[in-house]
């Protein structure tokens, strides 16, 4: 009776949890302090991805044996397929990969259409605009007024010309060139010896200093050499033969001679009052005969200048454009009176407008020199080249610090002691 009473007992509290289980969405009848159990392991733990109805195994109204302890079997029973965390974790990754493709496809099929609207159409590189005779503009702006519909008239406007105003030719340019340009020339020298047809060493420049032929130009423009051979055009075109009688490579400065008659020889300026700013030009042969009686205009940018390549000359620095064929040419003044005698720029691709003439008062020293005597009689000359040997030098190849005298010039006072080339001088 009495397990009656109990089994009554156990199959009423069953019936109870049974119908709490499914009022509350429980797959399985349990008494509260269960059910209390079951809240606080699940809240715990994550609950499974889902669970499939037909996998729980109940029969209906069938009390199931519980003796008040939940067993893991109970709590976890085989609910079917579930599928694993690590896959769930590619899912989203892809999920994610395909909606970000998704936002950039979205925005640049927006912005294409934001720039179609605002600049009309695209139009490829190798597309053709067709093109209509009454249209004004490509542009989408309609309010220009359409091109007028016209073609060829014979009694169409014509040009028509008038003489120049002769004033225009007195101007200050024009005047210095009129004067100087014919005191210019240009020179074409040749190998020692030879036929003056195979053997063109270069062009240059050079001034008349005198009726008689006597021409003043730069030393590397005759090759350094008196023995040079020389041909010399004059600005009506006449063409002589010439003879270099002295060169000075310190100056960079050479004389030579033409059998000249009434020739217009230059005319010298005092440069000991040129001042920064003074408009110049500079007249010459760039690039040769083919280009002579050149003129170019620029102005005075510094005096007094030094190069590295030569310490016995203070240069002009100018910006008018000098080029090969112009050495030896004639730096000008507004008056058309020559200021210097144009030798060298820097060529660079850092440095433009750097030209460099030696001043009119040194030329007309150095010339002089060289007329009287072929040689710069007030100057000690040794005749020798030679290169320092520090102390590293010395070292190294065990031979004494000093002077190595690399060559004796044909001229050198030295060619009779006893000096030779190759020699340490302390």
């Amino acid at each position: 009776m009495a397990e009656e009473q109990e089994q009554s007992s156990f199959g009423a509290e069953s019936e109870a949890g049974q119908e709490a289980a499914e009022n509350e969405g429980a797959p399985f009848p349990v008494d509260g302090d269960s059910q209390k159990r079951l809240t606080d392991m699940f809240s715990q733990q994550e609950p499974p991805l889902f669970v499939a109805a037909e996998d729980i195994v109940s029969k209906p109204n069938e009390a199931m044996p519980f003796d008040g302890v939940l067993e893991d079997d109970l709590m976890f029973p085989p609910f079917g397929v579930v599928k694993k965390r690590r896959g769930l974790a590619v899912l989203k990754v892809c999920l994610w990969i395909l909606s970000v493709l998704l936002a950039a496809t979205a925005v640049l099929f927006v912005h294409q259409i934001i720039l179609r609207n605002v600049s009309g159409s695209v139009k490829r590189d190798n597309e053709k605009i067709p093109y209509n005779r009454t249209q004004t503009s490509y542009a989408e702006d309609n309010s220009l007024p359409d091109a007028p519909q016209v073609s060829a008239d014979p009694d169409g406007p014509q040009i028509s010309t008038v003489s120049q105003d002769p004033s225009i030719r007195t101007n200050t340019a024009n005047a210095a060139f009129k004067k100087a340009a014919p005191s210019v020339v240009c020179i074409t020298s040749y190998k020692s010896g030879s036929d003056y047809v195979m053997s063109k060493i270069g062009e240059g420049s050079g001034i008349i200093l005198s009726k008689d032929g006597y021409i003043a130009t730069n030393s590397h423009v005759v090759d350094d050499s008196v023995s040079t051979g020389v041909m010399v055009t004059v600005y009506d075109g006449s063409q002589y033969l010439g003879t270099v009688i002295g060169v000075d490579k310190k100056t960079d400065l050479a004389v030579l001679k033409i059998d000249g008659k009434d020739l217009t020889p230059a005319e010298f300026s005092d440069t000991d009052k040129l001042f920064v700013g003074q408009e110049v030009y500079a007249i010459g042969n760039p690039g040769g005969a083919n280009f002579s009686n050149s003129m170019t205009k620029g102005t005075v940018s510094a005096v007094d200048r030094v190069l590295a390549s030569n310490g016995y000359v203070r240069y002009i620095q100018t910006d008018a454009p000098i080029n090969p064929g112009n050495s030896g040419g004639a730096l000008i003044n507004e008056s058309g009176q020559v200021i210097g005698m144009n030798t060298s720029k820097i060529v660079s691709t850092n440095y433009e407008g750097m030209g460099f003439s030696i001043p009119g008062n040194k030329v007309a020293e150095i010339i002089n020199e060289l007329i009287k005597y072929g040689y710069v009689s007030n100057r000690a000359v040794i005749g020798i080249e030679g290169t320092t040997c520090n102390l590293y030098e010395s070292k190294l190849k065990n031979i004494p610090q000093g002077m190595v005298i690399t060559n004796i010039g044909t001229d050198s006072p030295l060619l009779a002691t006893d000096v030779r080339e190759c020699e340490v001088r302390v």
